[in-house]
């Protein structure tokens, strides 16, 4: 299967380093008295952004070698937001990495979304989001520091990592409460573009196919016991193989979660399914249990990853399972700074590897 590339080219890197500048250079800029020339009249107060970003630094070495032991400099991510008013609102996410083998740089834009919020009950968005399959890929985004275990489960894995997922669509998203349930029942759907896109001459991308993929979630957050969420949700599509066929791709996500500053128990279960028009059906599974403890500024953690797909299943056949048993421990030692430091036993390609994978994580 075609999955969404990443780009590489000096139109991303410049739009990353635009961002930059315009937010380092915004308390330049409102400090100037002068009257600005445009052609037409500007609103009478600009919307103010707000920027972070997130950086990390990697070490990793395996047992058997399957590459040399080395140092990695992960992604900068770049989140900007911005409240236009008391409905609008802007999310961008950009980010920036080096490519592995060469000195290219990679840039590109992960999130950006305009969003209306009508009330608790419905906010609207519009634009490039992380998809809201099952709980994972909508809680933790790019920024590694918020993570608690280096890497995402494996079945979580972004499009360009080799993962299985639609993480990223363009299109529209809802969220909100369910009326009358408080805050404990909340909801997701959304519309998107589906996978399978060209890019045509004018570097604009389009739907290969008629139809959108769609995905709806529910989960529940019980008043009475803080920290703890159990959902689900559906996700749909249908993949072109050519301009007048189709496989269609099923994705049921389940998941329970229990979150506080001192404790974390997270468990989820995925099923893809594959069906092709000759009636011929596919299913594959993955799933991850993780568990972690703080005290004090320590936080060991583990985590169980699996990820099975046979052989013969369509676009990820050739990905193969694989199984990892990850023990680690976190250690903050300021704000905003975090050291992380795992060993990984793999079951992947046929082959058993043990992995000691480092990260420095930090917020600026």
């Amino acid at each position: 299967m075609a999955f969404v590339k990443r780009a590489s080219s000096r139109v991303g890197l410049s739009i990353a380093i635009a961002v930059a500048l315009i937010v380092g250079l915004s308390s330049a800029v409102e400090a100037q008295t002068a009257e600005p020339q445009h052609d037409e009249p500007l609103p009478g107060s600009r919307p103010e952004v707000v920027a972070h970003a997130f950086g990390s630094v990697d070490f990793l070495a395996s047992h058997p070698v399957e590459t040399p032991s080395s140092f990695a400099l992960g992604q900068l991510s770049l989140f900007v937001t911005s409240a236009l008013n008391d409905r609008f609102s802007v999310l961008a996410e950009l980010v920036v990495e080096a490519s592995a083998g060469d000195t290219r740089v990679l840039t590109n834009v992960e999130r950006l979304q305009l969003t209306y919020r009508l009330n608790d009950h419905l906010a609207l968005s519009a634009g490039r989001y992380h998809t809201g399959i099952g709980y994972y890929n909508a809680a933790f985004h790019h920024g590694s520091y918020f993570e608690t275990v280096i890497g995402r489960p494996r079945i979580f894995a972004f499009e360009h990592d080799g993962g299985v997922l639609p993480d990223h669509e363009v299109g529209l998203s809802a969220r909100g409460t369910v009326p009358k349930t408080g805050s404990m029942l909340r909801y997701v759907a959304e519309v998107g573009n589906g996978r399978r896109w060209v890019e045509t001459n004018d570097g604009v991308e389009l739907d290969q196919n008629q139809a959108k993929s769609t995905n709806v979630g529910l989960a529940l957050r019980p008043d009475s016991w803080r920290g703890l969420e159990v959902g689900g949700s559906f996700y749909r599509d249908d993949i072109p193989t050519s301009p007048d066929h189709a496989i269609g791709q099923r994705i049921a996500a389940a998941f329970g979660v229990y979150r506080t500053p001192s404790t974390e128990v997270m468990a989820e279960w995925l099923q893809l399914s594959y069906r092709q028009e000759n009636g011929a059906r596919y299913q594959s599974r993955g799933g991850y249990v993780q568990a972690s403890r703080a005290f004090g500024k320590l936080r060991p953690y583990y985590r169980y990853d699996r990820l099975d797909i046979p052989a013969n299943t369509p676009f990820i056949g050739s990905f193969g399972s694989s199984e990892f048993n990850i023990f680690g421990v976190r250690l903050d030692p300021a704000d905003w700074v975090g050291l992380k430091t795992q060993y990984e036993r793999r079951h992947e390609n046929g082959g058993r590897f043990n992995v000691a994978h480092v990260q420095l994580v930090f917020v600026f």
